[in-house]
């Protein structure tokens, strides 16, 4: 019996997209419309679908602000279970901040995903991620201590799920440490490279090779891996 796959749209919101995001990935916007095409094209069958967003306070322990610092500045920071553990964050515009225009979809792919949440014809869900003032987040299933967990697996076992495919924003910081917390899961996890944006694009080579150490295959929208998804 074939297994169940998961599309995972990662982080596609408005700060993270030019020309006006707080935070934005060069050229993000370009990934809109093909990933509307996999969500749409009658020649897809997911058999679950999840866009998960950044939904930050206003002081969110990750935002140079909160600091009063500047934007990328580094800072050790401690483990909120005050363990003693501290991990060196990059400190980041504020971004993404809950009910701003920032925090959400671009309206061309929440028109579209706002229809398959009512419709339900596969189970579809927004999981929110980084609500927590106290902790960082880049991979939508945990925060960056492992400590608090989102809904996201548990989802994805209530459906029957073994494949995650995932795309979004951005290659090599949320897609990435969700792919990474994906296949740590026992999710068999795919990433379509081309339908992703990154930061910094001039590590792809370290970024990909990081994936692959981790168990996720980077693939392309050409790939013939894609026919596996199709009807």
């Amino acid at each position: 019996m074939g297994g169940k796959t998961a599309l995972l749209v990662v982080d596609l919101q408005e700060d993270f997209l030019p020309p006006d995001g707080s935070l934005a990935v060069a050229n993000g916007r370009e990934i809109i419309k093909p990933i509307i095409e996999l969500l749409t094209s009658k020649k897809y069958k997911w058999d679950a679908v999840i866009a998960t967003k950044d939904w930050h306070p206003s002081d969110h322990i990750s935002f140079a602000k909160t600091h009063a610092v500047t934007p990328y500045t580094t800072k050790l920071l401690s483990s909120p279970d005050h363990s003693g553990e501290t991990k060196l964050h990059t400190l980041w515009p504020v971004h993404c901040v809950q009910n701003t225009l920032g925090s959400e979809f671009p309206k061309e792919f929440n028109d579209v995903f706002e229809k398959l949440l009512g419709l339900q014809t596969v189970p579809t869900k927004i999981v929110l991620k980084g609500y927590l003032q106290d902790r960082e987040y880049y991979s939508c299933f945990e925060d960056v201590w492992g400590l608090h967990k989102t809904e996201c697996a548990q989802y994805l076992r209530d459906n029957g799920i073994t494949d995650v495919v995932a795309v979004g924003i951005a290659y090599d910081f949320c897609v990435m440490n969700s792919c990474i917390d994906s296949a740590k899961n026992g999710f068999k996890t795919y990433v379509i490279k081309d339908l992703t944006k990154a930061v910094f694009p001039d590590k792809d080579e370290e970024t990909t090779a990081n994936y692959e150490k981790h168990n996720v295959t980077v693939i392309t929208s050409t790939s013939e891996k894609l026919k596996d998804w199709q009807v």
